[in-house]
């Protein structure tokens, strides 16, 4: 299935990112850190900003106004910053998603209707 992908250099320019963050934002990402027990997804650290694990919370699409749970990750600053501009939910891949992925990228064929 063909799938529109804006190219890695356009990406990178613009940082990839579209939309405006909702008035609720705060509370939203705050939510989403307290969901996740104020841990990152990815790696498992706590909230330690002392020691340069500061909770972010991700947008997986990189569009700022989608606030669906499955589009955000409770992510340390060094995990954002791996990932960030790398999730592409339309791309096929040959190996299993990491298990802190599963959810967000079920979440997302859930809601445009690829589960049953």
């Amino acid at each position: 299935m063909p799938t529109h992908r804006t190219p890695r250099s356009q990406r990178q320019r613009t940082h990839g990112m579209t939309g405006d963050y909702p008035p609720d934002w705060p509370e939203i990402a705050r939510a989403v850190k307290e969901a996740a027990n104020w841990t990152c997804e990815r790696c498992g650290h706590y909230h330690d900003p002392e020691r340069g694990y500061t909770l972010t919370v991700h947008h997986l699409t990189m569009q700022k106004d989608c606030c669906e749970l499955w589009n955000l990750a409770a992510l340390c600053q060094r995990c954002h910053l791996r990932i960030q501009g790398r999730v592409d939910f339309n791309q096929q891949y040959m190996l299993p998603h990491s298990s802190w992925m599963v959810p967000h990228v079920e979440g997302f064929k859930l809601s445009k209707g690829l589960l049953p």
